[in-house]
C-alpha cells in the first residue's frame, strides 16, 4: 500500500513535469503567433498582459488569504517600515543621506523596481519578437542566465566558481553561434538589431528575479503571490512610462503619438487601422486569447510543480522547454508558417544546452563545499576529493 502511494505521487509529479514542458513550449509558439497580427503594435500586448496578471494574482492572493494560507502580517509586509533599530544602525555606520532614506522606506521600494524591470523586459521582448524567427526568440532568451549571474554578484554578493562562470560563457557562445548567419548576412530570417534587443530584454527580468530573491531572503515565509501580485500591480502602473521607449525603437513609424496609441488599441480588438503599416488585424484578439490561456495554465502548473517537487526537477523541466519549443517552430502554424532549421540554429542549441547542464551541475555540486572554501575555484567539484575533504576539515 505504501509503495502504491509513493508510486502514485511520482506519477503525479511527472505528470506536472510533462505539462510544464508541453505547455511551456506551446506558450513560446503562441507568444510568437500573438505578435504577428499586431506587428509594430505589439507593445500594447504588454498592457493587456499586465491587466490580466493583476486580476489573476490578486484573485489567487485573496483566495489564499480566505483559506488562511496568507496572513495579514504577510499582506502588510510590502508597506511595513523597517524596524527602528535597523535604521539607527545605518546611521551609526555613517551611510550617505540618500542610502539612509532608501533603507528607511518600506519594502514596496523593491516591488516598484520589480514592476519597472518586468515591464521593461516584457516590452522589449514583445517589440523584438515579430522581427526575429521563432527559434531565435527561444535561443536569445537564454542570455538571462548570464545576466542573472551578474545581478547576483552585484546585488546579492553571491560567489561563483570559475566553472559556473565558464558555463555562462558557453551559453553566450551558443547564442552567438545562432546569430552568425544574421551577422554575416548569409541568412536573413531575423534582424540582427532585434536579436540583440531580445537578448538585452532579459537583463531587466534578471534584475527583477534577483530582487525577488532578496525579498525572500528578508522574509523567508512570505507567500509567493504577495510578490507576484504587487510586482504585477507596479508593472501596470509603469506602463505609460514605456511608451517613449517604443517610439524610440521606431515602432510608431513617425505617426503622431495619439494616432499610434489609437491605432494600437484598434488593432488589438480586430479593427485594421488605415495607416501605412498595412497591418491586417482582422484575426485579433483570438491569438491573444489563445496565448494568455496557455500562459496562465503554464504558470499555474509550474508553481504547483515547484511546490511539489525539488528545485532541480523544476529547473530541468523549464530547460527542457527550450529544445522542444525550437523544434515546434519548424511545423506549419497559422499566421506564422514554418521556419527552416539551419546548422547554426542546431549548433547554437546544442552549445546552450551543454552550458545550461554544466551550470546546473556545478551549482548543485558547489553546495557540498563550505562557503569559505570556494571563491572562483577553477576545479570542478568532483576533480579533487582530497582537496575537498581537507577544506571541509579545516573549516571545522
Amino acid at each position: 500500500f505504501e509503495f502504491s502511494i509513493n508510486a502514485w505521487s511520482e506519477v503525479i509529479i511527472f505528470s506536472f513535469v510533462f505539462m510544464v514542458i508541453i505547455s511551456g513550449a506551446f506558450n513560446r509558439v503562441a507568444a510568437k503567433i500573438m505578435t504577428q497580427p499586431m506587428g509594430n503594435y505589439s507593445f500594447f500586448l504588454s498592457l493587456f498582459n499586465s491587466i490580466m496578471y493583476v486580476f489573476l494574482y490578486f484573485g489567487i492572493l485573496f483566495s489564499r488569504y480566505r483559506m488562511g494560507i496568507v496572513t495579514m502580517d504577510m499582506l502588510r509586509y510590502p508597506w511595513k517600515r523597517p524596524r527602528i533599530d535597523l535604521v539607527i544602525q545605518g546611521n551609526e555606520l555613517n551611510e550617505s543621506w540618500l542610502k539612509r532614506k532608501v533603507s528607511a522606506l518600506p519594502p514596496f521600494k523593491y516591488f516598484v523596481v520589480m514592476g519597472a524591470m518586468d515591464g521593461l523586459g516584457n516590452i522589449l521582448g514583445l517589440i523584438a519578437t515579430p522581427h526575429i524567427s521563432g527559434p531565435m526568440t527561444s535561443l536569445m532568451s537564454q542570455t538571462i542566465i548570464i545576466f542573472s549571474l551578474i545581478c547576483a554578484l552585484l546585488i546579492l554578493r553571491t560567489k561563483y566558481t570559475y566553472w559556473q562562470i565558464w558555463s555562462t560563457i558557453v551559453v553566450l557562445a551558443g547564442a552567438t553561434i545562432a546569430i552568425i548567419p544574421d551577422i554575416t548576412g548569409t541568412q536573413k530570417q531575423s534582424s540582427l538589431f532585434f536579436c540583440i534587443v531580445m537578448a538585452i530584454s532579459t537583463l531587466p527580468n534578471a534584475i527583477s528575479f534577483t530582487l525577488k530573491e532578496l525579498v525572500f531572503e528578508d522574509r523567508k515565509d512570505l507567500d509567493i503571490f504577495i510578490v507576484n501580485s504587487h510586482s504585477s500591480l507596479f508593472q501596470l502602473l509603469w506602463w505609460p512610462a514605456f511608451l517613449p521607449i517604443t517610439i524610440a525603437l521606431g515602432q510608431s513609424g513617425h505617426q503622431p503619438f495619439l494616432d499610434y496609441v489609437r491605432h494600437g488599441f484598434q488593432c488589438f480588438v480586430g479593427i485594421t487601422p488605415s495607416d501605412f503599416y498595412k497591418q491586417d488585424c482582422s484575426t485579433n484578439p483570438y491569438p491573444y486569447i489563445v496565448y494568455i490561456s496557455i500562459n496562465i495554465f503554464f504558470n499555474i502548473v509550474l508553481l504547483i510543480l515547484l511546490k511539489k517537487a525539488t528545485a532541480l526537477l523544476g529547473f530541468m523541466a523549464i530547460k527542457a522547454i527550450l529544445p522542444l519549443s525550437v523544434l515546434l517552430f519548424y511545423f506549419d502554424w497559422p499566421l506564422l508558417g514554418s521556419t527552416s532549421i539551419s546548422k547554426f540554429d542546431f549548433g547554437g542549441l546544442l552549445v546552450i544546452l551543454v552550458g545550461l547542464a554544466l551550470f546546473r551541475y556545478t551549482t548543485n555540486a558547489k553546495k557540498s563545499y563550505p562557503k569559505e572554501s570556494f571563491c572562483c575555484s577553477p576545479w570542478l567539484p568532483w576533480c579533487d576529493d582530497d582537496k575537498k575533504e581537507t577544506k571541509i576539515n579545516n573549516s571545522v
